[in-house]
């Protein structure tokens, strides 16, 4: 794997789901395993793994990490790997069928990006694991010969799981707006929790951004929250400032998780109309507070949200009239927007809770070790 927890991301949280399915494995049947993280070292190793579980921490050095691989190769084992760049060592003997191989797939670097050697391994790999149905359908659509299957995700296994509708009403959260000053947010919150960086302008900041001028006219209170890490923050502050909305747009950067959490409780609706999602997970999260969500169509949000049921999706986020439009219907509408995010509520729980998604990825690595 390439890391699980000194790693960030939706990547290392799938890998944390793994390593609990495989500390109970280890538990229940005499199999040998061994965990090789990539970007991590022997001190990363999470405290609940047994000590029948081997643990390796390569801190990045690429040479030995590839030369471990080939040497584990000799005695033929069952090699489950978090990213298709992992697999690039093992190419000569997955050409050959000598090794089976379970490779994970996250995401665009898997069907849009996709390089030739990539493309060789996805198609030699025993099975390939896909985050959701959108990914495999875009990744059939690029790569017609491989075995894939898709094993939507869930929850992270830590991530606090609500067993009943959180009450937002009294719940008192307060940031600092565009223009630096400290404000108590209001009752109609539009959130957006995603990486703000230069070369991830795809989640919609900049759309939210171009059409929350309109939105405030009609909706004198509506207030606009951009949480997240990243390098772009500077500069969607000073597009708020110059757009003249940053009274009403809060883009606070990275918070502690009990913030967000007190954020996700008192959000209106959860709005992240991005292009570059292969599943969403931040869309659970949303959904585990009771919250409609909107996401577009041809992404990952689509095996997430139910359109017109938990929330809306939209074709095109860079179309103003459309993105408007479904703010305005969820804006407008506040008896809906609640009824929505109760039937996404009981969705995520039928659906994606870390439970539910552990069970799905065990019964495939079951079948595939």
């Amino acid at each position: 794997m390439t890391g699980a927890y000194a790693t960030r991301g939706g990547i290392a949280i799938e890998n944390r789901h793994i390593l609990h399915i495989l500390a109970r494995l280890a538990g229940e049947r005499p199999v040998q395993i061994e965990v090789l993280s990539f970007l991590e070292y022997d001190s990363d190793r999470p405290s609940f793994l047994p000590t029948t579980v081997a643990f390796r921490g390569f801190g990045g050095n690429k040479i030995r990490f590839s030369l471990v691989l080939l040497r584990k190769a000799v005695g033929r084992p069952v090699f489950i790997l978090d990213h298709v760049t992992l697999a690039k060592p093992l190419l000569p003997l997955m050409m050959a069928r000598a090794i089976p191989v379970a490779i994970f797939a996250h995401g665009s670097e898997s069907w849009k990006r996709l390089r030739s050697i990539n493309r060789r391994l996805f198609e030699r790999a025993a099975v390939v694991l896909t985050n959701s149905q959108f990914t495999l359908r875009k990744m059939r659509e690029r790569i017609p010969q491989f075995s894939g299957v898709a094993c939507p995700l869930g929850l992270a296994p830590e991530f606090p799981l609500n067993n009943a509708l959180p009450d937002s009403l009294g719940n008192k959260v307060s940031l600092e707006n565009a223009n630096g000053q400290k404000c108590e947010l209001g009752p109609r919150v539009c959130l957006l929790v995603g990486r703000m960086h230069p070369r991830e302008r795809e989640k919609g900041h900049d759309e939210l951004l171009a059409i929350w001028s309109d939105i405030v006219r009609e909706f004198p209170h509506a207030q606009l929250v951009f949480a997240g890490p990243g390098e772009d923050r500077h500069r969607l502050l000073q597009v708020a400032r110059e757009d003249g909305v940053g009274e009403s747009v809060f883009i606070s950067g990275e918070l502690a998780q009990q913030t967000l959490q007190e954020l996700y409780a008192k959000c209106y609706v959860f709005t992240m109309p991005s292009r570059q999602e292969g599943f969403g997970l931040v869309y659970l999260e949303a959904m585990n507070f009771g919250k409609p969500c909107l996401g577009c169509r041809d992404d990952g949000a689509e095996d997430v949200i139910a359109d017109q049921e938990t929330g809306l999706l939209i074709r095109d986020p860079k179309d103003r009239h459309e993105l408007l439009g479904a703010l305005r219907q969820l804006l407008g509408d506040p008896q809906r927007a609640v009824e929505m995010g109760r039937r996404g509520f009981e969705r995520l729980h039928k659906h994606f809770t870390a439970e539910k998604f552990q069970r799905r990825l065990r019964e495939q690595l079951e079948k595939f070790i």
